[in-house]
């Protein structure tokens, strides 16, 4: 036989109390309160599965108290059926209006008092399985998400290591600048969280579009020619042109949509001299222009094939300089700001994308041995 059900009775009147006990107590654990106070106190120590409230009751009324319940996170999802000698309709909507699931009149009729209880807390409990069942599929969807975004970071690899491991190194950075961000009064009200979730799973895909870039200018080994670099700019375009297209067919446009204006949006430079569209200022979309500050910071800090990398505290100070020209000033600030935890983020690198579940082809298709 299962656990009892703990039900919390709120009543001033003891032959109330009585007459509840005689109904309840064979088939609930119930638990007694004589007033608002009281019942607030044995709920610190007690999780009921649903609360039994008398409305008139001296100095907190019934209403009062079920307002008090609403307004507490850790209570505010159990049901509340009024234990009322009130029958009249006003009484009754402004019960259901501030929150409660139904009410019983006294005197008590024993089958119906208990065929009500029992109905609100299958139905509480029903309504704790589907939400426990959703976020279990959320959250198998979420990781879906995740391993398909980062699994691209892979597939790009395929053709080019540099940009490969570049789309996993940005997006560590990228995680550790947004998550400041959006305690900054400046900016927290535009990262939700919702959006900051979906901007970090994105981040892996701001360079995509290099995919479609032929091998002979994606994997040259040496700085590209004015005619190359052109060629290059495409994969900005192209990014965003696969998003923009997918935001159409997706159910959750909103990531395809910060998806595209990051792939799209993070060459563009503060003073209007980017690519692909010569954007300026705030034009540029606020996550393409985080992307572009934590871009450039990880092109600095790695070894490419024709240099060596720079020091965090050289590329530090490049960053600083251009500000207000290639960078947006006020997030330079914030950048610089949490310098110490970028500078970790550079440090452990490795060992946090280790822990990423990247996808790695067997065979490097398209790249051949330097």
């Amino acid at each position: 036989m299962g656990e009892k059900k703990k039900i919390l009775m709120i009543d001033d009147v003891y032959l109330n109390h009585a007459t509840a006990r005689s109904v309840l107590e064979d088939t609930y654990d119930l638990y007694e309160a004589s007033s608002g106070e009281e019942a607030f106190n044995v709920l610190k120590k007690l999780e009921p599965d649903l609360i039994l409230l008398d409305v008139i009751m001296p100095e907190m009324n019934g209403m009062e108290v079920l307002k008090k319940l609403k307004a507490i996170p850790a209570y505010k999802e159990i049901p509340v059926i009024f234990l009322t000698a009130d029958t009249s309709p006003e009484a009754e909507v402004e019960g259901f209006q501030l929150g409660i699931v139904d009410y019983i009149t006294k005197p008590f009729v024993p089958m119906v008092m208990k065929k009500r209880i029992e109905t609100q807390i299958e139905l509480s409990q029903y309504k704790r399985n589907l939400e426990e069942s959703v976020s279990r599929k959320i959250e198998e969807m979420e990781k879906m998400y995740d391993l398909v975004t980062v699994s691209f970071a892979g597939l790009v690899e395929s053709r080019d290591g540099v940009t490969g491991v570049h789309l996993k190194n940005t997006s560590i950075y990228f995680s550790a600048f947004i998550s400041h961000l959006k305690t900054v009064a400046r900016y927290k009200d535009y990262l939700p969280p919702s959006v900051v979730k979906k901007a970090c799973r994105c981040a892996p895909l701001h360079d995509v579009g290099k995919i479609a870039i032929r091998d002979s200018v994606l994997q040259k080994p040496s700085s590209l020619s004015d005619d190359e670099f052109e060629d290059m700019k495409f994969h900005a375009i192209i990014g965003g042109e696969l998003f923009d297209y997918l935001e159409t067919k997706i159910p959750d446009a909103q990531f395809a949509n910060i998806a595209s204006q990051i792939a799209k949006s993070h060459h563009e430079r503060w003073d209007g001299k980017g690519y692909p569209y010569g954007l300026k200022g705030e034009e540029i979309p606020l996550l393409a222009r985080i992307m572009a500050i934590v871009d450039v910071y990880d092109a600095m800090t790695s070894k490419r094939p024709y240099k060596e990398p720079f020091s965090h505290e050289k590329t530090m100070a490049f960053i600083a300089a251009n500000s207000g020209t290639q960078f947006d000033p006020s997030l330079v600030n914030e950048f610089l700001n949490i310098s110490n935890v970028i500078k970790e983020c550079l440090d452990t690198k490795e060992e946090m994308i280790e822990k990423k579940e990247y996808f790695t082809p067997k065979e490097q298709f398209g790249r051949k041995e330097q």
